[in-house]
């Protein structure tokens, strides 16, 4: 890495000749940003080790302290754990050469790796953490590219994980994973932009690609779509490749189309188990009553009881306004106009 992470101590006016030396050396550790909490930062793993184990490095209280451990672990382990030792100091450079020693004399251990990627992380090297990514991924067998993505996982490091997809995209085999990774991931932070692009990314190279085509109909149907909705709906159904509420989408799409034979007719395709949804009926119960005002809303009593029974507070003369006189009366008002 070898940047300029650290601050220098502007000095102002005059310093007394005696301090000065102090103060230079101070101002070599005192790290430009995030450095508290690259100091405390909990997910650097350790490993069990022969001379720098996790106590011997907690007995360590001083930058000065800490430097005098440069260049003394041999074992890769140690190598590992002094690293740490040294990113609680920011002893930046340094953490990183212990680090990459370490992933060297143990390349089929993810630890160190993960460390080393943790470390570019923290200090903002994003383009640092793909090259050394990339080199990592096209050395490492298939086995240790899962365990290394399953740790960043677990440990719920998602913007780590977004670096580590991104490098795995580079290999070649492996695209078509990485990209669902990632297009998942920007889904879920509702950055759309980005999500589409990797999503017809796939779509180019596997043009029926379940997930990628079940994901597309869902950002369309958040995105109110409709148009799009019905093409990714359709071309789902035509393949026989179900996604859990693909009929309620499809009947969505249409009724907002106002089509609404259209969309009665996917209504009654759905399973019985996804009728039983507050929103799923009240689609039901548009449906219905937009292509006939004074349509018999009946057969979605059963659903509504069973949700009434698992704790839904809506009454039915709430939820089904035609099922009493006055409700009918409303409804005649506003289909006449009066």
């Amino acid at each position: 890495m070898h940047r300029k992470t650290y601050r220098k101590i502007l000095l102002l006016k005059p310093v007394n000749l005696f301090l000065l030396p102090f103060l230079l050396f101070f101002s070599c550790l005192y790290p430009v940003r995030n450095n508290e909490q690259i100091e405390n930062d909990p997910m650097f793993l350790y490993l069990p080790a022969a001379d720098y184990t996790r106590e011997k490095i907690d007995s360590v209280k001083s930058p000065w302290e800490a430097k005098t451990h440069r260049g003394k672990a041999i074992l890769a382990p140690d190598k590992n754990n002094l690293g740490i030792l040294f990113v609680r100091f920011s002893l930046i450079d340094d953490a990183e050469e212990e680090f990459l020693s370490s992933q060297k004399l143990l390349p089929n251990n993810p630890i160190p790796s993960l460390n080393l990627l943790r470390l570019y992380y923290l200090v903002d090297d994003i383009s640092e953490a793909k090259k050394f990514l990339e080199k990592f991924l096209k050395q490492a067998p298939q086995i240790e590219r899962k365990k290394f993505e399953n740790l960043l996982i677990e440990a719920q490091r998602e913007e780590e994980l977004v670096i580590f997809r991104d490098a795995l995209s580079t290999i070649p085999g492996q695209e078509v994973y990485a990209w669902e990774g990632l297009a998942e991931y920007f889904f879920s932070k509702q950055e759309w932009s980005k999500s589409y692009f990797y999503l017809e990314k796939i779509l180019q190279q596997s043009p029926f690609h379940k997930n990628a085509r079940g994901l597309m109909l869902k950002m369309a149907h958040i995105l109110e779509k409709w148009d799009d909705v019905l093409v990714f709906g359709l071309s789902l159904n035509g393949t026989g490749e179900r996604i859990p509420e693909l009929e309620y989408y499809i009947a969505h799409a249409y009724c907002e189309k106002r089509r609404y034979s259209e969309a009665l007719e996917w209504i009654q395709k759905a399973p019985e188990s996804e009728k039983e949804s507050v929103v799923f009926l009240e689609l039901w119960k548009l449906s219905l009553l937009s292509k006939n005002p004074k349509a018999d809303v009946s057969p979605l009593l059963p659903y509504f009881r069973k949700l009434r029974s698992k704790g839904l507070q809506f009454t039915e003369e709430e939820f089904f306004p035609t099922l009493t006189p006055e409700g009918k009366e409303a409804m005649d008002r506003i289909r006449y106009g009066r």
